[in-house]
């Protein structure tokens, strides 16, 4: 699909009003010959050459118009040159309380969703990430940027102990919705990772939730358990997961070993995505010289025409 006309320096066709004291001068006829009779050339026709010669000045206004359009840099954008994005806000939200470094797979709870955030994070093209880390208070590390390599280097960082241990999953929302309040994008999410329950001080995640609610942010709760249902059941409140991710319009997922958690970031990305397209034009089919060309070769064929055809003849 190709777009209509534009000009890069629309203001610049201002010079064609150039050509308007070339057309006034034009029109002002040399002062006639003192002659004793004009009777006997009253049925004289002007012959071709003499039409031509008082034409001549109509290519210099023409070729100031063209030039005055060349400057304005006529183009042409190429629809083909759009990039579609799919991008959404989304904030991840850690749980970075000593519990996270229970044993997980090989390696520890901690451990493995930092990996596993960091490829989410590398695998992303248009969406905007931000990170916040609770405790028992939160921590906001990064507004929503498209800056992944800084994101995953503040990620692999990531440590329990940043802030007074314990698990303040409201604090925790209300640190990412505070980040996506502002957001203008057509879909804002919040990624929050936990693998307890609410045990702090703070604000309670109900009313958190009811806040994202009323922002129309959703919230996608992932749960780290262990395989055993008893041990589940005691360590995680898996109720007041799904409890605010339906309140919001989110899910909850359980993970349960690194693979799990893993296809937990890719599902929660194939469900946001906000179609946004920019309008990338770095591509022009540029006029400007075909313009300005035409306006040189116009002043050319009347300086031609004025020095050899039409030389002397009368205006």
């Amino acid at each position: 699909m190709i777009t209509g006309l534009e000009f890069a320096t629309p203001a610049a066709l201002a010079l064609a009003l150039l050509a308007i004291p070339l057309a006034l001068a034009a029109r002002r006829r040399r002062a006639p010959l003192p002659i004793a009779s004009a009777a006997g050339l009253a049925a004289a026709r002007p012959t071709l050459r003499l039409r031509l010669a008082r034409a001549l000045p109509a290519l210099r206004i023409l070729a100031v118009v063209l030039l005055a359009i060349a400057v304005a840099g006529p183009r042409r954008g190429d629809a083909r040159t759009l990039v579609p994005g799919e991008g959404v806000d989304i904030v991840l939200a850690i749980d970075l309380s000593s519990s996270m470094l229970q044993e997980f797979g090989e390696s520890t709870r901690l451990a493995v969703t930092k990996e596993v955030v960091r490829e989410f994070i590398r695998s992303r093209q248009n969406d905007r990430v931000g990170v916040v880390v609770f405790q028992q208070d939160a921590l906001a590390l990064s507004p929503p940027s498209t800056d992944y390599a800084a994101l995953d280097r503040m990620v692999a960082d990531l440590e329990s102990g940043l802030l007074p241990d314990g698990t303040g999953i409201g604090v925790g929302l209300a640190a990412a919705l505070t980040m996506l309040q502002e957001s203008t994008a057509a879909s804002r999410i919040v990624i929050l990772l936990t693998d307890g329950e609410h045990n702090a001080p703070s604000i309670r995640p109900e009313p958190a939730a009811a806040l994202a609610a009323a922002l129309n942010i959703r919230v996608y709760t992932i749960g780290v358990v262990s395989e055993s249902p008893l041990d589940r059941a005691r360590e995680i409140d898996e109720r007041l997961l799904q409890a605010i991710a339906a309140q919001t319009g989110g899910r909850y997922f359980p993970a349960s070993d690194p693979a799990g958690l893993a296809d937990v970031y890719d599902e929660v990305a194939s469900l946001e995505r906000s179609r946004i397209t920019r309008d990338s034009f770095d591509a022009y089919d540029e006029f400007a010289p075909w313009f300005a060309g035409a306006a040189a070769a116009l002043v050319v064929l009347e300086l031609l025409l004025a020095g050899t055809l039409l030389r002397r003849l009368p205006g």
